[in-house]
């Protein structure tokens, strides 16, 4: 049975490669949010006190829950994107021939995914949290319009975040796949809780 051989080298220039990727995707997303708390606070602020609705309808809580989603949003954006970015430039350098053409087609296929999935989070949010405020006396007594929009867009960002990484995940465990060696290929989907029998083979 062919066998592949870590080395303690190659092991802790792997770990230390992945802890230099960490380090700058929250450096990133920390320059992001901050450049995010920014952009967003000043407009923010400024309408609540020369708009009369918005000084009618977003209250310090709203004005703190808009810059804090903002941020919160640039610094997992910038993040992801930094990481992502990463990966692939390291899977580019180590892939295959044959796969190099397609290293760059995941970002493009996750993004699409991600709009979708944003899409529909939208519409399935927005009736139920339109209708509520309509129909409900202590929704329309407590969710006043900014805070139906961050219900709103929360749901489509978590459905856009959670579309993008389950397609790049996928895509990376196919290429991982086909670049696997064929005596771990018939493991490779095998759950942790039932191990291939090929495992217990010397």
């Amino acid at each position: 049975m062919p066998s592949t051989t870590v080395t303690a080298a190659s092991l802790d220039q792997n770990l230390a490669l992945a802890k230099r990727c960490s380090q700058e995707a929250a450096l990133a997303g920390a320059k992001a949010a901050a450049v995010a708390t920014i952009a967003s606070a000043i407009p923010t602020l400024a309408s609540v006190r020369m708009l009369p609705w918005a000084k009618a309808n977003i209250n310090p809580t709203g004005q703190a829950l808009i810059i804090s989603t903002v941020a919160g949003m640039a610094y997992f954006i910038a993040a992801d994107k930094k990481i992502l970015l990463l990966a692939r430039l390291h899977s580019y350098e180590n892939a295959p021939e044959h796969l190099k053409n397609t290293s760059f087609q995941g970002t493009a296929q996750a993004t699409l995914a991600g709009a979708k999935a944003a899409a529909v989070a939208t519409v399935a949010s927005a009736i139920p949290t339109l209708a509520s405020v309509r129909m409900l006396p202590w929704a329309k007594a407590n969710i006043n319009p900014t805070g139906q929009a961050l219900i709103i867009s929360t749901v489509a960002g978590m459905a856009y975040f959670i579309a993008a990484d389950k397609k790049i995940l996928s895509l990376a465990r196919r290429h991982s796949f086909e670049q696997a060696p064929d005596h771990l290929k018939n493991t490779s989907f095998q759950g942790a809780g039932r191990p291939h029998p090929a495992f217990f083979r010397p």
